[in-house]
C-alpha cells in the first residue's frame, strides 16, 4: 500500500483504530516484509482491497478476540488472498488478539499447580547457562593459651551451574472445542499450565539427568541423608521422622522454610498411625497441617515410597530460562484442528544438598 492509500483509510478509520490495525498486520507472519523489504505475496498489505478485507474481519472478530473467530470472520469478509495469508500460521497471523501467547510470569502462571512452588524453593531466571556459588566449608574456631599458635583456616566454595532443557507439550484441539464458550483459549491455557507444572514438578523430583532431561531433587540428595525406615510400627515411624528431622540440623543447615513433601498414601499411612489406640499424627496433620510441627505438601509426583524434609527449601534452585511460550499453528485444517505448542526451558540444582533428608519404604 502506498502512503496516500493509507491516509485514505486512516481518513475513513480515524487514526487510532488505523495505526491498530497496521499494527496487527505488520506484526503477522504473512504482513511482515521479506529481507528485500518488499511486502510478500498473498500478504493483507498487497493491496487496499486485502487491507480492507483484512480490517472488517477484524471488527467482525473483536467480541471474541481469538485466532479462530478471526479465522472465521475472514472466510466472510476476506477475499481469497486474505484467507490464504491468515491461514498460513494462524497463531502469528493473529497472534495480537489470542489471549494466551507468552507467560512473563511463568512462575506466577505455575504456582497454583506446582508443588515443587508450595514448598517454597528458590526461583531463579536465567538465560543459558547460570553459575552460581555456594560455600562448601567454614572457618574453624578454635581455643587458645598464652604463647600458642592458631593454625589458618579459611571458607571453602564451589559452583552449581544451571543449563537450559528444553520441555514442550503439542496437541491437536478441536476447533469446535476452542469456540465453546467456558472452554476456548482460557480453557486451553488452564490446561496447558496444569501439564507443564505436573512436568516439571516430575522433573524436579525425579529427573535422572539422562537424554534431555535435567536432575531433580532425588538424584542430587546426598546419599548420607538417604535412609531405609526401621519398621512401620509407632515407634519405629516416630524415629525415622525425627531422624529425617535431625539429619540436615546435625549439618550445620540453617532453618529457613522447612517442610516434609510426600505421596498422599504415604501420608493416609501417616493417619492411620495409631499407638495404644492413640492417633500418633492424624490431629496434628488434620489440624495444624504439619507433621512434627512443619507443613506437608502432598503431591503424586514424588515416589510414595518416600517422606522427603528439608530444613530449608530455598536451597531448591528452580531455574528458569524462558517464559512459558504458547503457539497455535493451523497444521491440522482438513480436520478442523488447532495444533498447540507449549515451551518451557529450566533447569534445578540443590545449592546444599545436605539440606535434605529422606525416608525410603
Amino acid at each position: 500500500m502506498t502512503r496516500e492509500q493509507i491516509a485514505e483509510m486512516v481518513k475513513a478509520l480515524g487514526p487510532e483504530v488505523a495505526r491498530e490495525l497496521v499494527d496487527s498486520a505488520n506484526r503477522s507472519a504473512p504482513g511482515r516484509a521479506g529481507p528485500d523489504t518488499t511486502t510478500r505475496d498473498g500478504s493483507v498489505l498487497t493491496s487496499v482491497e486485502n487491507f480492507g478485507a483484512f480490517t472488517k474481519s477484524v471488527v467482525a472478530a473483536t467480541c471474541r478476540t481469538g485466532a479462530i473467530a478471526l479465522t472465521d470472520a475472514v472466510k466472510r469478509f476476506g477475499n481469497a488472498d486474505v484467507q490464504k495469508a491468515v491461514q498460513l500460521s494462524k497463531f502469528d497471523s493473529a497472534g495480537v488478539l489470542v489471549p494466551i501467547q507468552r507467560s512473563g510470569e511463568v512462575i506466577e502462571f505455575l504456582r497454583p499447580d506446582a508443588a515443587l512452588l508450595k514448598l517454597g524453593v528458590r526461583t531463579q531466571p536465567f538465560k543459558g547457562e547460570l553459575h552460581l556459588g555456594k560455600q562448601t566449608g567454614t572457618t574453624t574456631f578454635k581455643w587458645v593459651g598464652e604463647g600458642e599458635t592458631v593454625p589458618k583456616s579459611a571458607p571453602t566454595y564451589g559452583m552449581i551451574v544451571l543449563k537450559a532443557h528444553k520441555g514442550m507439550v503439542l496437541t491437536d484441539i478441536s476447533n469446535d472445542l476452542l469456540r465453546t464458550p467456558g472452554v476456548g483459549d482460557a480453557g486451553v491455557g488452564e490446561d496447558i499450565r496444569a501439564t507443564v507444572a505436573d512436568g516439571l514438578d516430575d522433573a524436579g523430583f525425579n529427573g535422572d539427568g539422562t537424554g534431555s532431561s535435567p536432575k531433580g531433587l532425588f538424584a542430587q540428595i546426598s546419599s548420607s541423608h538417604t535412609f531405609t525406615n526401621t519398621g512401620t510400627t509407632a515407634a519405629a515411624y516416630t524415629a525415622d521422622i525425627d531422624k529425617a528431622v535431625e539429619l540436615p540440623l546435625t549439618a550445620h543447615i540453617r532453618m529457613g522454610t522447612p517442610g516434609w513433601v510426600l505421596h498422599p498414601t504415604r501420608a493416609t499411612a501417616l493417619m492411620q498411625l495409631k499407638d495404644s489406640g492413640i492417633f500418633v499424627f492424624r490431629q496434628e496433620m488434620l489440624d495444624k497441617g504439619t507433621i512434627r510441627g512443619f507443613p506437608f505438601v502432598l503431591t503424586t509426583r514424588v515416589p510414595v515410597t518416600r517422606i522427603t524434609f528439608s530444613a530449608d527449601w530455598r536451597q531448591f534452585i528452580y531455574g528458569i530460562d524462558e517464559d512459558l511460550l504458547l503457539s497455535e499453528h493451523d497444521t491440522r485444517a482438513e480436520y478442523d484442528e488447532t495444533t498447540i505448542r507449549a515451551i518451557v526451558k529450566g533447569d534445578f540444582k540443590l545449592r546444599q544438598p545436605k539440606a535434605f533428608s529422606s525416608i525410603t519404604y
